[in-house]
């Protein structure tokens, strides 16, 4: 769920006067700091959710306060990405135009940023993975150094950060634009407040609802990305699931650092052609690795720091969002689970692979704690964008095909070659203004 290229979450200028409906001064945009030219960031306090413990949350408002459209919110994804230091990055990916029509927001959710969770020895192992193998012993220590806090960092606890926000900026409704996990975000918030939402634009989504751990449907679809990508290159005469899969059964590279590093490279600021990649397994079936190492080193996010992804606000978020049966160290539950997996679904990944992964294994470590609680409809009510790049290897096409069948008025559009982050692809920046000025 996590990612590194994704949108940012938004928020709205503090100078705007509260709207009769606003909560209690705790809910206030407080001090004024430094920002972005044409920019105003705030603070807002939001409650922890423990004793009288509240959260400063920095707020970022573009100064255009009258904008026609109203306030259009960016999402970022992970969780555990912060919204205000991508503020620059993320406006570049967003027509001209949309920001003329639109004031744009965005804003630090809970536990992320400068002030955000930083399990340092968490961090330094794994960065902003969703996928790599915890050491012992950093699972644990990150969630002890949160401490009583720990059950409230779930997705519904931003849904309500991002309501109090609504209520601050004294608008009735928000256009909502969040990616990867900024569009679960996002959804979580439509079905909650479908009256409060003008319309949703979801970018490489994570489905609402059903979310596998265990990642099968991504793991399955990995073998057409690679496939596509052979077939695009002339030079390309081998079977590049067939290398992959052979590399995982044998113990020539683990499984999670394949997923982790082949992932990464579907960023669409990276490589989502995957150019290279075919002759660089292949090379390691046939016994030089040099490639495959230097790949598995420089495609990685072990070096993300906690202001740029929090690894344990990531963990905070999964561990009770999904509702894991074996989080809190039940051993069996995980086993059971695994035993039901189906080992054709994964290729050409394997049971090791799934068992290993930073969700599953991570959860098993972390403290059964505050499970989130969801709306019960499973339909989207709001007018929806669902944008998707066919060579996605975070989030399958499957899901977003899943979320346009659960939504009352939604339109699909599938980017071919793109990869994660569509809006930063011309095509998906292009689609994304034609639905939010038409």
């Amino acid at each position: 769920m996590r990612l590194l290229g994704a949108l940012l979450l938004a928020c709205t200028a503090c100078s705007t006067p509260a709207s009769p409906d606003s909560a209690n001064s705790a809910d206030t945009p407080k001090r004024t700091l430094p920002c972005v030219a044409g920019f105003t960031c705030t603070t807002l306090s939001v409650p922890l959710g423990v004793d009288d413990q509240t959260l400063e949350l920095t707020v970022a408002a573009a100064d255009n306060v009258d904008a026609p459209r109203g306030v259009l919110l960016m999402l970022t994804g992970g969780p555990g990405q912060p919204g205000v230091p991508l503020l620059p990055r993320v406006r570049q990916n967003i027509h001209p135009d949309v920001l003329r029509e639109y004031r744009l927001v965005m804003f630090d959710q809970r536990g992320t940023g400068s002030t955000g969770i930083n399990c340092t020895s968490l961090q330094t192992a794994i960065g902003g993975s969703d996928f790599l193998t915890a050491p012992a012993g950093t699972v644990e220590d990150c969630a002890q150094r949160i401490g009583p806090g720990i059950g409230h960092y779930g997705t519904p606890d931003t849904v309500e950060d991002i309501e109090r926000l609504r209520q601050h900026l004294g608008v009735e409704r928000l256009t909502l634009n969040g990616t990867s996990y900024g569009s679960f975000t996002a959804a979580q918030y439509g079905l909650k407040y479908p009256d409060r939402v003008a319309s949703l634009v979801l970018d490489s989504v994570v489905p609402h609802k059903g979310f596998d751990p265990f990642g099968a449907d991504l793991m399955a679809a990995t073998g057409g990305v690679l496939k596509a990508a052979c077939r695009q290159d002339p030079a390309c005469t081998t079977d590049p699931v067939a290398d992959l899969a052979w590399l995982v059964e044998n113990g020539s590279v683990d499984g999670t650092e394949l997923m982790e590093s082949l992932s990464i490279s579907s960023l669409n600021s990276v490589n989502p052609s995957l150019e290279g990649v075919p002759a660089t397994l292949n090379a390691a079936r046939d016994g030089d690795d040099a490639r495959l190492k230097e790949f598995l080193q420089t495609v990685s996010s072990r070096r993300i720091r906690y202001d740029e992804l929090s690894a344990g606000l990531h963990l905070a978020t999964l561990c009770s969002d999904l509702r894991i049966p074996w989080t809190g160290g039940k051993t069996e539950a995980l086993e059971t689970a695994v035993r039901r997996l189906d080992p054709k679904r994964l290729y050409p990944y394997d049971l090791e692979t799934a068992r290993r992964q930073l969700i599953v294994d991570g959860c098993l470590r972390w403290p059964a704690t505050r499970m989130s609680t969801y709306p019960d409809s499973d339909q989207l009510l709001p007018k929806t964008l669902i944008l998707h790049g066919s060579n996605d290897l975070f989030c399958p096409v499957e899901w977003a095909e899943w979320e346009k069948a659960h939504a009352r008025s939604a339109q699909l559009v599938v980017i071919p070659g793109s990869g994660h982050g569509v809006q930063r692809d011309p095509r998906g920046r292009e689609a994304a203004r034609t639905f939010l000025l038409g």
